[in-house]
């Protein structure tokens, strides 16, 4: 099974071997721990969930359940919509030990709303696609009479 980023609700970026991902319809944000952007960037980069799995089980000193602890990261993005199904890839995957025995194999995806309203509130939610970063002023609450007789008041 391969996955792909939710593009439609969601934006990610990964910083220093952290990935942030954010939906852009509730403001809420996910951080996910190293070995959990180790796995998360193969599956970006068209891994199989088999291979992150053959690749995390050639790791020394991986757990048993590594199986199910990987079964459970993936439900959890899914869940959040993080990740969608995508189309098939054979990309192999590759992780670093050194990662995840730092995160004692463990996965994670948290999520934070402290951000939620700054998120929400940002100007990129009024742009239209075709205009750009310049919202149309019709978005920001004006008409566009009104937003003239503003413009013509500033000026003089």
């Amino acid at each position: 099974m391969n996955y792909v980023l939710n593009e439609e609700k969601m934006f990610a970026d990964v910083t220093d071997g952290i990935a942030i991902i954010i939906n852009s319809e509730t403001g809420i944000y996910y951080g996910l721990n190293g070995l959990g952007t180790a796995v998360y960037e193969n599956l970006m980069n068209g891994a199989s969930v088999e291979s992150v799995l053959s690749a995390l089980k050639s790791l020394s000193g991986a757990p048993a359940d590594i199986e199910a602890r990987l079964n459970k990261f993936i439900k959890d993005m899914v869940d959040a919509e993080l990740i969608i199904e995508g189309s098939a890839s054979d990309s192999a995957a590759s992780i670093d030990s050194s990662i995840a025995s730092e995160d004692n194999f463990e996965m994670e995806s948290k999520a934070y709303d402290d951000a939620q309203e700054l998120l929400l509130a940002d100007p990129i939610h009024e742009v239209k696609e075709e205009t750009g970063w310049t919202p149309e002023k019709d978005s920001i609450g004006y008409t566009k009479e009104e937003t003239r007789e503003r413009e013509q008041k500033v000026e003089a």
